[in-house]
């Protein structure tokens, strides 16, 4: 099974917004997945928001942005929806569905970055 919660990568930093400079790490990761994924209750709301965060070596947050986000691969369970990167809805169907969303148009301390992809399962019971 695979599971992945996050991607680091190293983005140069900036001097200026806080007076930070040198590199900076970004993830993208949805918090608190367990390693056999997330469940979601037949008949019940559910909702999962993705976080991020670009951080300076020194510890300091660096400003970061995301244009947008998609399924990548895999099916949503049916009823479920995905919008920004928060995947919500009610489910109908027992089963589990791994899926990898894609953030894209990621800034990290103000320079770009690539898109990342992250991995995600949703067990439905």
């Amino acid at each position: 099974m695979v599971v992945s919660v996050g991607l680091l990568a190293a983005c140069p930093g900036a001097r200026g917004g806080g007076g930070a400079e040198g590199s900076a790490t970004f993830r993208v990761f949805y918090p608190d997945q367990p390693a056999d994924g997330f469940r979601a209750k037949l008949g019940k709301r559910f909702f999962v928001k993705p976080v991020a965060q670009c951080v300076y070596d020194n510890g300091r947050d660096a400003r970061w942005s995301m244009t947008g986000a998609r399924l990548e691969s895999g099916e949503l369970p049916p009823g479920f929806t995905i919008e920004e990167g928060a995947i919500s809805g009610i489910a109908k169907a027992p089963g589990t569905w791994p899926i990898k969303v894609t953030f894209s148009g990621v800034t990290c301390a103000g320079k770009p970055r690539e898109s990342i992809t992250v991995d995600v399962i949703i067990a439905a019971r």
